[in-house]
């Protein structure tokens, strides 16, 4: 929807509301007049820049950010109200102030209803306008690299292509997994090695956790695979040890490569959505900063700094740099080079500007889709494959009780650690849960990402008590 049709929608107290707002000087009994002066003003890029450039407000500024970053056409006024809180307020009350701010100003459009609700809408035009006042500020903030790199890394739809082999691979021999559902390691070796980009399998870690269901198993990248194949059921985990190709991988696979790519983005950005809550807008404004040009890592992370902040044991950096730059990388969206000093620099590929940037509401999902992620979980409690129980601080209030009658406390550090065993599962049937209940929680608290081994396990435990 174009400024123009928002404006011939809107009552003429809206447009009285924005012409004083920016003292434009016009006859404001007159619908027409108002319209004109409006569309006049808004359709002049100067006036669009210096507008936004003139926010005082953080707040606001970044809340029109968001808003204009994101694809969607229209959005409820919960969804308006959660960009406002994301934008950094968090007094009560606050987020309605701003959004009536932003309705005020003509940034935002409230109109027509739908079953009832009124929807919000930012004009098309007015979007295209600001994303090149953004992008130019943002180029502003940001290193540009003086030369091209000497070596860089593109992968193009070489994950796409590696899914696709990974599921051959299951149609064309047994895979064995072990108790605790991870492919037995010959034969992960040997699907890796057939792999375009090449991992080696882990080695002994302490902990990996937060970045998917099999992060904790697998390396980076196969992780990602491992866990949207399983999402997608592309494959399935039998309960005797056996990793099965399911009927949809065929339908998946007859799929134009472009649009799997398209899908296999979406997962990641939701699942990644977990651990870094802003990693949507991170995008946004990385995919707009290197758009052109090769960008200096360095000056990138301090771009993002604002939205990316630790997780865990992982430092912003990391999470910045391995988390979501080289997850792009290994998605084709996002090149990453070296000049010849040794400078780490990144751009945009071609497939990321056609999906991240030109996409015309492709790649922004259905508004289900979109309402799904803003009610993600901001930080889930990790289940690993050992029945440890990883249950963040700020997170623990709230299942306190449950906890307390489903697990043993191990101990308290950087978080709390709890751990599920035979006798705290019978204490909790005890308590008046059944099987099914214990493993909804399970599920609920931690995003779905319950390993498959302790999923069999407690069903074992809870058959034995019911005998």
């Amino acid at each position: 929807m174009r400024l123009a049709e928002c404006l011939n929608s809107s009552d003429i107290n809206t447009l009285r509301q924005i012409a004083d707002a920016y003292n434009f000087e016009c006859q404001k009994s007159s619908k027409n007049a108002l319209m004109q002066e409006i569309i006049a003003h808004f359709n002049d890029r100067r006036f669009i820049s210096k507008s936004f450039t003139g926010i005082r407000e953080a707040v606001l500024r970044e809340a029109v950010s968001q808003l204009m970053l994101d694809n969607r056409r229209e959005f409820s006024r919960e969804e308006v109200l959660a960009a406002v809180r994301r934008a950094g307020t968090d007094k009560e009350g606050d987020d309605l102030k701003w959004m009536n701010r932003l309705l005020a100003e003509g940034w935002l459009f409230q109109l027509h209803a739908k079953g009832g609700r009124q929807f919000y809408f930012v004009p098309e035009d007015l979007r295209k306008s600001i994303r090149t006042c953004l992008t130019e500020s943002l180029k502003q903030r940001v290193q540009v690299a003086d030369s091209q790199p000497i070596i860089y890394r593109d992968e193009g739809m070489a994950l796409v292509r590696d899914t696709t082999v990974f599921l051959q691979f299951l149609a064309k021999y047994e895979v064995r997994i072990t108790k605790d559902g991870t492919i037995l390691k010959r034969q992960l070796g040997q699907i890796l090695s057939l792999f375009e980009i090449k991992e080696e399998p882990l080695g002994k870690v302490s902990w990996r956790f937060g970045y998917g269901r099999r992060f904790h198993d697998y390396p980076d990248r196969f992780a990602l695979i491992y866990d949207y194949c399983h999402a997608r059921e592309l494959i399935v985990e039998t309960a005797d040890g056996e990793l099965l190709l399911h009927q949809k991988a065929q339908q998946w696979i007859s799929r134009e490569e472009k649009e799997r790519a398209v899908d296999v983005f979406r997962y990641w950005r939701l699942l990644y959505r977990r651990p870094i809550p802003k990693l949507k807008h991170c995008i946004a404004t990385l995919s707009q900063a290197a758009r052109e040009d090769w960008v200096h890592v360095e000056s990138m992370n301090a771009l993002l700094a604002a939205y990316v902040n630790d997780y865990y044991f992982d430092k912003a950096p990391t999470v910045m740099e391995q988390r979501i730059y080289g997850m792009l990388v290994h998605q084709g969206l996002l090149a990453h080079g070296q000049l010849a000093d040794g400078t780490a620099v990144v751009k945009v590929t071609a497939l990321g500007r056609e999906l991240l940037l030109e996409e015309k509401g492709e790649l922004g999902g259905s508004p289900s889709q979109e309402k799904a992620e803003e009610q993600l979980p901001r930080m889930p409690l990790i289940l690993q494959p050992n029945f440890d129980l990883l249950v963040p601080v700020e997170a623990f209030a709230q299942v306190e009780r449950k906890l307390d009658e489903l697990t043993d406390l191990i101990r308290v550090d950087t978080m709390r650690v709890h751990r599920l065993t035979k006798s705290s599962v019978r204490r909790a049937l005890n308590s008046g849960w059944t099987g099914e209940t214990v493993l909804q929680f399970l599920r609920d608290q931690t995003a779905g990402m319950v390993p498959g081994n302790v999923e069999r396990m407690i069903e074992q435990w809870c058959q034995t008590e019911a005998i």
